[in-house]
Protein backbone atom coordinates (compact mmCIF):
# COMPACT_ATOMS: atom_id res chain seq x y z
CA UNK A 1 0.00 0.00 0.00
CA UNK A 2 1.31 3.93 -0.95
CA UNK A 3 2.70 5.53 1.95
CA UNK A 4 0.63 8.41 1.53
CA UNK A 5 -2.44 6.56 2.38
CA UNK A 6 -1.33 6.59 5.90
CA UNK A 7 -0.91 10.44 5.88
CA UNK A 8 -4.11 10.88 8.33
CA UNK A 9 -3.45 7.83 10.46
CA UNK A 10 -0.12 7.76 11.51
CA UNK A 11 -0.25 10.76 13.04
CA UNK A 12 -3.28 9.68 14.77
CA UNK A 13 -1.42 6.34 16.26
CA UNK A 14 1.89 8.15 17.32
CA UNK A 15 0.35 10.33 19.87
CA UNK A 16 -2.08 7.65 20.90
CA UNK A 17 1.07 5.96 21.56
CA UNK A 18 2.78 8.58 23.55
CA UNK A 19 -0.05 9.00 25.60
CA UNK A 20 -0.48 5.08 26.40
CA UNK A 21 0.23 4.81 30.81
CA UNK A 22 3.81 4.19 31.79
CA UNK A 23 4.78 0.84 33.51
CA UNK A 24 5.66 3.11 36.38
CA UNK A 25 2.63 4.63 36.47
CA UNK A 26 0.43 1.55 36.32
CA UNK A 27 2.31 -0.14 39.12
CA UNK A 28 1.74 2.79 41.57
CA UNK A 29 -2.33 2.58 40.94
CA UNK A 30 -1.91 -0.90 42.52
CA UNK A 31 -3.39 -1.08 46.16
CA UNK A 32 -5.27 2.13 45.71
CA UNK A 33 -8.37 2.60 46.61
CA UNK A 34 -11.40 2.89 43.30
CA UNK A 35 -11.41 6.69 44.28
CA UNK A 36 -7.85 7.29 43.72
CA UNK A 37 -7.83 5.18 40.40
CA UNK A 38 -10.58 7.13 39.41
CA UNK A 39 -8.89 10.33 40.13
CA UNK A 40 -5.54 9.70 38.37
CA UNK A 41 -7.15 7.68 35.45
CA UNK A 42 -8.92 11.67 35.07
CA UNK A 43 -5.41 12.69 34.01
CA UNK A 44 -5.08 10.36 31.20
CA UNK A 45 -6.96 9.73 28.00
CA UNK A 46 -9.60 7.78 29.77
CA UNK A 47 -10.68 11.12 31.12
CA UNK A 48 -13.74 11.33 28.69
CA UNK A 49 -15.15 8.44 29.19
CA UNK A 50 -14.96 8.42 33.07
CA UNK A 51 -16.39 12.38 33.77
CA UNK A 52 -19.27 10.36 32.08
CA UNK A 53 -19.86 7.98 35.15
CA UNK A 54 -22.42 10.02 37.42
CA UNK A 55 -21.15 10.30 41.33
CA UNK A 56 -23.79 7.75 41.96
CA UNK A 57 -22.38 5.06 39.77
CA UNK A 58 -18.73 5.25 41.01
CA UNK A 59 -17.59 1.78 41.46
CA UNK A 60 -15.35 -0.95 39.93
CA UNK A 61 -17.85 -1.74 37.08
CA UNK A 62 -18.69 1.64 35.78
CA UNK A 63 -15.09 1.94 35.85
CA UNK A 64 -13.78 -0.78 33.85
CA UNK A 65 -17.13 0.11 31.56
CA UNK A 66 -15.42 3.19 30.76
CA UNK A 67 -11.89 1.50 29.90
CA UNK A 68 -14.09 -0.30 27.63
CA UNK A 69 -15.26 2.42 25.95
CA UNK A 70 -11.86 4.01 25.39
CA UNK A 71 -10.39 0.89 23.64
CA UNK A 72 -13.00 1.31 21.18
CA UNK A 73 -13.49 4.85 20.30
CA UNK A 74 -9.63 4.44 19.93
CA UNK A 75 -9.97 1.97 17.28
CA UNK A 76 -13.10 3.65 15.95
CA UNK A 77 -11.15 6.78 15.47
CA UNK A 78 -8.02 4.73 13.98
CA UNK A 79 -10.55 3.16 11.65
CA UNK A 80 -12.27 6.43 10.44
CA UNK A 81 -8.57 7.59 9.46
CA UNK A 82 -7.68 4.41 7.74
CA UNK A 83 -8.04 3.26 4.18
CA UNK A 84 -11.56 0.64 3.30
CA UNK A 85 -9.44 -2.27 3.55
CA UNK A 86 -7.60 -1.86 6.92
CA UNK A 87 -11.05 -0.27 8.38
CA UNK A 88 -12.81 -3.51 7.95
CA UNK A 89 -9.51 -5.18 9.65
CA UNK A 90 -10.15 -3.35 12.77
CA UNK A 91 -13.55 -3.96 12.50
CA UNK A 92 -13.11 -7.62 12.85
CA UNK A 93 -10.57 -6.93 15.61
CA UNK A 94 -13.52 -5.41 17.76
CA UNK A 95 -15.15 -8.05 17.63
CA UNK A 96 -12.82 -9.89 19.98
CA UNK A 97 -14.25 -7.54 23.15
CA UNK A 98 -18.28 -9.57 22.55
CA UNK A 99 -16.21 -13.26 22.43
CA UNK A 100 -15.13 -11.81 25.64
CA UNK A 101 -18.44 -11.14 26.72
CA UNK A 102 -19.62 -14.41 25.51
CA UNK A 103 -17.01 -16.55 27.39
CA UNK A 104 -17.66 -14.48 30.56
CA UNK A 105 -21.35 -15.14 30.39
CA UNK A 106 -20.80 -18.60 29.92
CA UNK A 107 -18.25 -19.12 33.02
CA UNK A 108 -20.28 -17.11 35.03
CA UNK A 109 -23.37 -19.95 34.34
CA UNK A 110 -20.84 -22.39 35.21
CA UNK A 111 -20.05 -20.93 38.52
CA UNK A 112 -23.69 -20.76 39.03
CA UNK A 113 -23.87 -16.76 39.65
CA UNK A 114 -26.90 -15.59 39.88
CA UNK A 115 -27.77 -12.36 37.26
CA UNK A 116 -26.62 -9.91 39.67
CA UNK A 117 -23.39 -11.40 40.57
CA UNK A 118 -22.26 -12.29 37.50
CA UNK A 119 -22.76 -8.84 36.20
CA UNK A 120 -19.56 -8.27 37.88
CA UNK A 121 -17.68 -9.84 35.72
CA UNK A 122 -19.14 -9.55 32.59
CA UNK A 123 -18.26 -6.62 29.83
CA UNK A 124 -21.35 -6.35 27.99
CA UNK A 125 -20.02 -4.93 23.89
CA UNK A 126 -21.18 -4.58 20.59
CA UNK A 127 -24.62 -6.94 20.14
CA UNK A 128 -24.35 -8.24 23.68
CA UNK A 129 -25.39 -4.64 25.48
CA UNK A 130 -26.33 -4.76 29.47
CA UNK A 131 -29.67 -5.59 28.69
CA UNK A 132 -29.07 -8.40 26.60
CA UNK A 133 -26.57 -9.99 28.93
CA UNK A 134 -28.67 -9.47 31.93
CA UNK A 135 -31.64 -11.41 29.90
CA UNK A 136 -29.21 -14.45 29.23
CA UNK A 137 -27.83 -14.48 32.88
CA UNK A 138 -31.65 -14.54 34.49
CA UNK A 139 -33.31 -16.27 31.97
CA UNK A 140 -30.85 -19.53 31.70
CA UNK A 141 -30.05 -22.27 34.44
CA UNK A 142 -27.03 -23.65 32.35
CA UNK A 143 -24.67 -23.37 29.62
CA UNK A 144 -27.25 -25.09 27.18
CA UNK A 145 -29.70 -22.21 28.02
CA UNK A 146 -27.05 -20.20 27.24
CA UNK A 147 -26.52 -21.21 23.95
CA UNK A 148 -30.01 -20.97 23.27
CA UNK A 149 -29.96 -17.50 23.77
CA UNK A 150 -27.07 -17.25 21.52
CA UNK A 151 -29.25 -19.15 18.49
CA UNK A 152 -30.28 -16.18 16.49
CA UNK A 153 -26.19 -15.34 16.38
CA UNK A 154 -23.23 -16.31 14.80
CA UNK A 155 -21.92 -17.27 18.20
CA UNK A 156 -24.82 -19.38 19.17
CA UNK A 157 -24.04 -21.60 15.99
CA UNK A 158 -20.47 -21.87 16.58
CA UNK A 159 -21.48 -22.65 20.36
CA UNK A 160 -23.76 -25.53 19.84
CA UNK A 161 -21.14 -27.82 17.08
CA UNK A 162 -18.94 -27.52 20.55
CA UNK A 163 -21.46 -28.99 23.13
CA UNK A 164 -20.57 -32.21 22.77
CA UNK A 165 -16.92 -31.43 23.78
CA UNK A 166 -18.31 -29.60 27.00
CA UNK A 167 -21.02 -32.28 28.06
CA UNK A 168 -18.19 -35.32 27.82
CA UNK A 169 -15.30 -33.13 29.71
CA UNK A 170 -17.45 -30.31 32.25
CA UNK A 171 -14.92 -28.02 30.57
CA UNK A 172 -15.66 -24.68 29.28
CA UNK A 173 -12.43 -24.10 27.53
CA UNK A 174 -13.44 -25.83 24.43
CA UNK A 175 -17.07 -23.45 23.99
CA UNK A 176 -14.55 -20.29 24.86
CA UNK A 177 -11.69 -21.73 22.43
CA UNK A 178 -14.37 -22.37 19.27
CA UNK A 179 -15.86 -18.24 19.63
CA UNK A 180 -12.34 -17.77 19.71
CA UNK A 181 -11.30 -19.28 16.51
CA UNK A 182 -14.48 -18.42 14.76
CA UNK A 183 -13.70 -14.57 15.33
CA UNK A 184 -9.76 -15.09 14.81
CA UNK A 185 -10.95 -16.47 11.49
CA UNK A 186 -12.65 -13.87 10.44
CA UNK A 187 -9.83 -11.23 11.52
CA UNK A 188 -7.44 -13.51 9.09
CA UNK A 189 -9.56 -13.27 6.46
CA UNK A 190 -9.41 -9.81 6.36
CA UNK A 191 -5.87 -9.57 7.10
CA UNK A 192 -5.15 -11.58 3.90
CA UNK A 193 -6.97 -9.30 1.84
CA UNK A 194 -4.64 -6.71 2.63
CA UNK A 195 -1.59 -6.15 -0.06
CA UNK A 196 1.94 -5.83 -0.31
CA UNK A 197 4.04 -4.80 2.43
CA UNK A 198 0.67 -4.05 4.48
CA UNK A 199 -0.39 -8.22 3.78
CA UNK A 200 2.70 -9.46 4.64
CA UNK A 201 3.37 -7.53 8.18
CA UNK A 202 -0.28 -8.29 8.94
CA UNK A 203 -0.29 -11.53 8.26
CA UNK A 204 2.91 -11.58 10.71
CA UNK A 205 1.78 -10.12 13.92
CA UNK A 206 -1.57 -11.63 13.70
CA UNK A 207 -0.19 -14.85 12.63
CA UNK A 208 1.66 -15.08 15.96
CA UNK A 209 -1.41 -13.54 17.89
CA UNK A 210 -3.24 -16.52 16.50
CA UNK A 211 -0.76 -18.92 17.02
CA UNK A 212 -0.62 -17.96 20.99
CA UNK A 213 -3.89 -19.02 21.04
CA UNK A 214 -3.14 -22.21 19.37
CA UNK A 215 -0.38 -22.95 21.82
CA UNK A 216 -2.33 -22.53 24.48
CA UNK A 217 -5.23 -24.58 22.94
CA UNK A 218 -2.62 -27.78 22.91
CA UNK A 219 -1.29 -27.07 26.22
CA UNK A 220 -4.75 -26.47 27.67
CA UNK A 221 -6.01 -30.01 25.89
CA UNK A 222 -2.80 -31.44 27.14
CA UNK A 223 -3.65 -30.89 30.67
CA UNK A 224 -7.34 -31.62 30.70
CA UNK A 225 -6.29 -34.65 28.52
CA UNK A 226 -8.56 -34.75 26.09
CA UNK A 227 -8.19 -37.09 23.15
CA UNK A 228 -5.83 -36.04 19.97
CA UNK A 229 -8.07 -36.90 17.31
CA UNK A 230 -10.30 -33.79 18.95
CA UNK A 231 -8.03 -31.07 19.48
CA UNK A 232 -7.44 -30.38 15.89
CA UNK A 233 -10.89 -28.77 15.68
CA UNK A 234 -10.41 -26.01 17.75
CA UNK A 235 -6.85 -25.23 16.13
CA UNK A 236 -6.59 -22.39 13.36
CA UNK A 237 -4.11 -23.55 10.96
CA UNK A 238 -3.13 -20.14 9.08
CA UNK A 239 0.36 -18.81 9.90
CA UNK A 240 3.35 -19.70 7.75
CA UNK A 241 5.36 -20.70 10.75
CA UNK A 242 2.16 -23.36 12.35
CA UNK A 243 0.06 -24.85 9.29
CA UNK A 244 -2.20 -27.71 9.75
CA UNK A 245 1.14 -29.94 9.29
CA UNK A 246 3.12 -28.79 12.08
CA UNK A 247 -0.03 -28.43 14.27
CA UNK A 248 -0.78 -31.79 13.71
CA UNK A 249 2.66 -32.99 14.03
CA UNK A 250 2.95 -31.13 17.82
CA UNK A 251 -0.61 -33.22 18.54
CA UNK A 252 1.60 -36.47 18.75
CA UNK A 253 4.04 -35.16 21.49
CA UNK A 254 3.79 -37.16 24.45
CA UNK A 255 3.11 -34.35 26.96
CA UNK A 256 3.30 -30.50 27.74
CA UNK A 257 7.14 -30.25 27.74
CA UNK A 258 7.69 -32.51 24.79
CA UNK A 259 5.01 -30.31 22.48
CA UNK A 260 6.66 -27.00 23.56
CA UNK A 261 9.95 -29.04 22.30
CA UNK A 262 8.34 -29.54 19.34
CA UNK A 263 7.16 -26.25 18.97
CA UNK A 264 10.60 -24.38 19.43
CA UNK A 265 11.81 -26.75 16.83
CA UNK A 266 9.29 -25.79 14.02
CA UNK A 267 9.94 -22.15 14.74
CA UNK A 268 14.17 -22.27 14.92
CA UNK A 269 13.48 -24.57 11.11
CA UNK A 270 11.38 -21.80 9.78
CA UNK A 271 13.62 -18.83 10.97
CA UNK A 272 10.63 -17.30 13.16
CA UNK A 273 12.63 -15.62 15.24
CA UNK A 274 9.58 -13.83 17.27
CA UNK A 275 8.31 -17.23 17.69
CA UNK A 276 11.96 -18.42 19.26
CA UNK A 277 11.78 -15.57 21.53
CA UNK A 278 8.37 -16.53 22.67
CA UNK A 279 8.70 -19.88 22.92
CA UNK A 280 11.90 -20.28 24.33
CA UNK A 281 10.48 -18.09 27.27
CA UNK A 282 7.72 -20.62 27.82
CA UNK A 283 9.99 -23.85 27.83
CA UNK A 284 11.71 -21.70 30.68
CA UNK A 285 9.03 -21.28 32.72
CA UNK A 286 7.64 -24.63 32.16
CA UNK A 287 10.91 -26.12 33.67
CA UNK A 288 10.44 -23.74 36.82
CA UNK A 289 7.20 -23.57 37.37
CA UNK A 290 5.30 -26.47 35.52
CA UNK A 291 1.99 -24.60 35.88
CA UNK A 292 -0.38 -23.90 33.31
CA UNK A 293 -1.33 -20.67 34.48
CA UNK A 294 2.53 -19.17 34.72
CA UNK A 295 2.45 -20.79 30.76
CA UNK A 296 -0.31 -18.04 30.07
CA UNK A 297 1.01 -15.44 31.46
CA UNK A 298 4.16 -16.25 29.56
CA UNK A 299 2.08 -16.31 25.78
CA UNK A 300 0.67 -12.74 27.18
CA UNK A 301 4.03 -11.27 28.13
CA UNK A 302 5.88 -13.07 25.11
CA UNK A 303 3.19 -10.90 23.07
CA UNK A 304 3.29 -7.78 24.39
CA UNK A 305 7.14 -8.25 24.19
CA UNK A 306 6.23 -8.36 20.17
CA UNK A 307 4.33 -5.72 19.91
CA UNK A 308 7.10 -3.65 21.70
CA UNK A 309 9.69 -4.89 19.08
CA UNK A 310 7.43 -4.37 16.53
CA UNK A 311 7.05 -0.35 17.46
CA UNK A 312 10.62 -0.36 17.45
CA UNK A 313 10.95 -2.20 13.95
CA UNK A 314 8.20 -0.21 12.28
CA UNK A 315 8.25 3.24 13.10
CA UNK A 316 10.47 4.49 10.56
CA UNK A 317 7.73 3.09 7.76
CA UNK A 318 4.32 4.00 6.86
CA UNK A 319 2.62 0.44 7.10
CA UNK A 320 0.27 -1.53 9.32
CA UNK A 321 2.76 -2.91 11.97
CA UNK A 322 2.75 0.58 14.04
CA UNK A 323 -0.93 0.37 13.85
CA UNK A 324 -1.48 -3.15 15.12
CA UNK A 325 1.53 -3.12 17.71
CA UNK A 326 0.12 -0.22 19.22
CA UNK A 327 -3.39 -1.54 19.32
CA UNK A 328 -1.78 -4.97 20.94
CA UNK A 329 -0.19 -1.96 23.81
CA UNK A 330 -3.61 -0.21 23.92
CA UNK A 331 -5.00 -3.84 24.59
CA UNK A 332 -3.03 -4.88 27.46
CA UNK A 333 -3.27 -1.46 28.76
CA UNK A 334 -6.72 -2.04 29.15
CA UNK A 335 -6.31 -5.65 30.73
CA UNK A 336 -4.15 -4.06 33.67
CA UNK A 337 -6.25 -1.01 34.46
CA UNK A 338 -9.32 -4.00 34.89
CA UNK A 339 -6.90 -6.64 36.88
CA UNK A 340 -5.89 -3.33 38.95
CA UNK A 341 -9.85 -1.92 39.54
CA UNK A 342 -10.81 -5.59 40.09
CA UNK A 343 -8.16 -5.56 42.79
CA UNK A 344 -9.03 -2.35 44.61
CA UNK A 345 -12.56 -4.12 44.02
CA UNK A 346 -12.02 -7.49 46.15
CA UNK A 347 -9.52 -6.00 48.50
CA UNK A 348 -6.38 -8.03 46.58
CA UNK A 349 -3.15 -8.02 48.03
CA UNK A 350 -1.03 -5.49 46.33
CA UNK A 351 1.47 -8.36 45.87
CA UNK A 352 -0.98 -10.79 44.09
CA UNK A 353 -2.90 -8.02 41.73
CA UNK A 354 1.06 -7.48 40.57
CA UNK A 355 1.79 -10.68 39.52
CA UNK A 356 -1.81 -10.83 37.47
CA UNK A 357 -0.15 -7.95 35.47
CA UNK A 358 0.61 -8.44 31.91
CA UNK A 359 4.10 -5.75 31.67
CA UNK A 360 7.60 -5.74 29.88
CA UNK A 361 9.70 -7.59 32.18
Amino acid sequence: MSAWKYKRLMPKVLVSKLRLIQTKDMIDLVGSPLDRIHSQLMKTPYQKEISEISPQQHNSASLEEAILKNYVRTVEEIARCSPKDIRVLLTRILMKFETDCVKAILRTKVAGLDGVQAMKYIMPAGRLNATRCMEIMRNSKNVHDVVKFLSDSEYGRILQDALKEYDETGVVFPLEIAVDRHVYGRIWKAAKKLKGLDGSIAKTILGLEIDSMNVRVLLRFREAHISQDRIGQYLVPVSDVFGRKELEDTIQAKDTKSTIEQLLKTASLNLARDYRYLLTELMKEYEAHKSLSHLETTLDRGLLKTSLRMLRRYTPFFNIGFVLAFLNLKWFELRNLRTIVKGAEEKMPSARTKELLILPS
